[in-house]
């Protein structure tokens, strides 16, 4: 049995000027359990640039070079009050390196010239109906520079696959600007440490001229413990405005927790937490996987213990969702220590048919030398 590990980071994108809408990433939902909290962290690399031929005052030609490197840096979160309602913040710095030559007949001339610039976003966002096929949601945001967003989204998890759809509207609140977003994702899960997404978005101008984005991105995960509470991701991005043309590298660390009860009622006789949430993480239409165990926990759940998960949930009230939750964490506490036996069996198989083959190989070899 697979399960989704990729932490529900809920992380705001960031663009000049303003601030875009939450990022489409199918393996980065919220999480739906009151006091989770998620955080990620990263840097980006998108170098760009063109040559052309150009012409001084006096009609002397030269090679015009340009060279931009965009160095970026984020940090976001996010914190589920409940099932329902979530908040997500964000800040994003960027320093662009623009270097550029101009190559005469008989000298050359260099320049070079920085720029940095900083954004930040704070978003609210409302689960219409949570745990349902699609799980909609709305969310409204504001950001710096001061701009308005709102988006909308659906998403669809058949095991081991997600799929999200988003529409989304920016507003400047200085200047014109206004854009419409509509963005498609798809994450598969390989297995327990192992995840990949593609995403893509295409972004239009409303009430102005300006040339449409088209953004594509892949992403990479890699979970750092089982529970899925810390994870890597490796992304690169395509992107197309016009005749220009972007490819981008980025490097993320995020990670999980929960504040409160929440914590604590993962699994009465382990204290360790199971975001990122993307994205372990687990998309918000599945419970969290149960944290760690070592190989002598994972294999003394008896029969009994398993007949005593569904007698405490059919005397539990259905408003105890503390209750409710740590029986569904024992469940996949005790579905993990199953695949752990599993592939315990499957390594003896494999070790035992590797015995027999050598067995056979070295019985033939002493018929060939009797012969």
């Amino acid at each position: 049995m697979k399960t989704f590990t990729a932490v529900g980071i809920g992380a705001l994108l960031f663009s000049f000027p303003v601030l875009a809408q939450t990022p489409i990433d199918p393996l980065r939902l919220p999480q739906a359990e009151t006091g989770s909290y998620i955080y990620n962290l990263g840097i980006t690399y998108t170098p760009d640039g063109q040559q052309r031929t150009l012409f001084d005052e006096l009609g002397n030609p030269f090679i015009a070079t340009r060279f931009n490197q965009n160095l970026g840096f984020f940090l976001s979160g996010s914190y589920s009050f409940n099932q329902n309602i979530s908040i997500a913040g964000g800040i994003n710095s960027s320093l662009l390196i623009r270097n550029e030559k101009q190559e005469f007949r008989n000298f050359t001339q260099t320049q070079t010239q920085t720029d940095a610039d900083f954004g930040a976003g704070l978003s609210l966002e409302y689960r219409l109906a949570a745990r349902t096929v699609l799980d909609p949601r709305l969310s409204v945001g504001v950001s710096y520079p001061l701009g308005l967003n709102f988006q909308g989204s659906v998403s669809l998890l058949k095991d081991p696959v997600i799929l999200l759809a988003s529409l989304g509207y920016n507003k400047p609140l200085e200047g014109s600007g206004d854009s419409l977003t509509v963005g498609l994702g798809a994450g598969f899960v390989a297995n327990e440490n192992i995840s990949f997404s593609g995403t893509a978005s295409y972004t239009v101008p409303v009430g102005h001229t300006d040339l449409p984005i088209t953004s594509i991105s892949f992403r990479t995960g890699y979970n750092l413990d089982p529970a899925g509470q810390r994870e890597l991701g490796l992304r690169t991005t395509l992107s197309v405005s016009g005749r220009e043309t972007r490819v981008g590298v980025g490097f993320e660390f995020g990670g999980r927790g929960n504040i409160g009860s929440g914590a604590s009622n993962i699994t009465p006789s382990n204290n360790s937490t199971n975001s990122n949430g993307s994205n372990p993480n687990t998309p918000n239409t599945r419970p969290s996987p149960a944290p760690t165990q070592s190989p002598n926990e994972s294999t003394s759940a008896t029969p009994t213990d398993r007949g005593n998960i569904p007698e405490r949930l059919a005397t539990v009230s259905p408003n105890d969702t503390n209750s409710i939750a740590a029986a569904i964490q024992e469940l996949y506490q005790l579905l993990r220590a199953k695949d752990a036996q599993i592939s315990a069996l499957q390594q003896q198989i494999a070790t035992l048919e590797q015995r027999l083959e050598e067995l056979r190989r070295q019985q033939s070899e002493n018929q060939k030398a009797d012969r």
